[in-house]
């Protein structure tokens, strides 16, 4: 079974730059026929400010054949809190993820492929505290006894920079309790792989038998001024295949791609054009 993960389309009718991009992705889709297409988060640009772009954005991906399966991200319905007492510039917006719901589908899911089980998570829920969380690890656990084979987990954020261990408190990850009671919960149950997006950077990196995978964005990269470099800065998306229980990622970049810099569009995300000036701009 082949799919496709793509991440970070961050879609708006002002950046028609980050709808060129989609574009040749969605070519490349419909030459490939995958089994399955996963976005995994940050489908639009600022649609956790105006639902519109929420509305915008699903047309994009009509007449595409095959099954899809979406996840929101923290520029979709807003974010959860680094840690406790720390609470996030964007907070999670409840009336935002109902619209995310009825544009999108579920923003959690699970798919019994072949041998494989997959489940999508909202990475956005984690650390809120609400009642939304709660309910989403009660599923969890759920599907997991329910479920069979090797198993693979989907969502938008990374849980951790370089191990479970991690104390650093970063918005770029899932919060430390979550993701604690996270893993022990995936921990039983043969994971082998967890895929995210987020940080606009591709990176493969193994802990004991499970491998961490960071899927680039389709739409822009993010200058060394406002981000480290922890991986691969690139734009582009992943191709997985699975068989039976082996499976394998590959970093896509197809044919007139434009390898955008955040730096360079300014007009979608002023306060970060102000902290590349600041920080007297890198290249991307």
């Amino acid at each position: 079974m082949k799919l496709v993960l793509i991440s970070d389309t961050h879609l708006t009718r002002r950046a028609p730059a980050f709808h060129d991009n989609w574009m040749r992705v969605r070519a490349w889709i419909a030459r490939e026929a995958p089994d399955l297409v996963v976005h995994l988060g940050d489908i639009t640009a600022r649609g956790v400010d105006d639902a519109a772009e929420l509305d915008a954005a699903r047309r994009c991906f009509d007449g595409l054949d095959g099954a899809i399966r979406f996840l929101p991200g923290n520029h979709d319905i807003g974010d959860n809190p680094p840690g406790p007492d720390r609470p996030g510039g964007h907070p999670l917006d409840p009336s935002r993820l109902s619209h995310y719901r009825r544009v999108f589908g579920a923003d959690r899911w699970a798919l019994q492929m072949g041998r494989w089980q997959l489940i999508g998570l909202n990475a956005q829920l984690f650390g809120t505290g609400t009642i939304e969380e709660h309910e989403q690890f009660a599923w969890l656990e759920r599907e997991l006894r329910a479920g069979h084979g090797p198993l693979g987990v989907m969502l938008h954020k990374p849980l951790f920079r370089d191990g479970s261990d991690d104390t650093e408190v970063h918005v770029r990850y899932v919060p430390t309790q979550p993701r604690l009671r996270l893993l022990a919960l995936l921990g039983a149950r043969g994971l082998r792989f967890v895929v995210s997006g987020h940080v606009h950077q591709a990176r493969r990196l193994w802990l004991g038998s499970t491998e961490h995978i960071w899927a680039p964005s389709t739409a822009y990269c993010i200058p060394d001024t406002l981000q480290e470099r922890i991986g691969n800065k690139i734009v582009g998306f992943l191709a997985l295949t699975l068989r039976d229980t082996d499976y394998r990622f590959e970093v896509v970049i197809p044919d007139g791609l434009v390898q955008h810099d955040l730096a360079d569009h300014a007009h979608i995300y002023p306060e970060a054009a102000v902290g590349h000036r600041l920080n007297a701009g890198a290249p991307c």
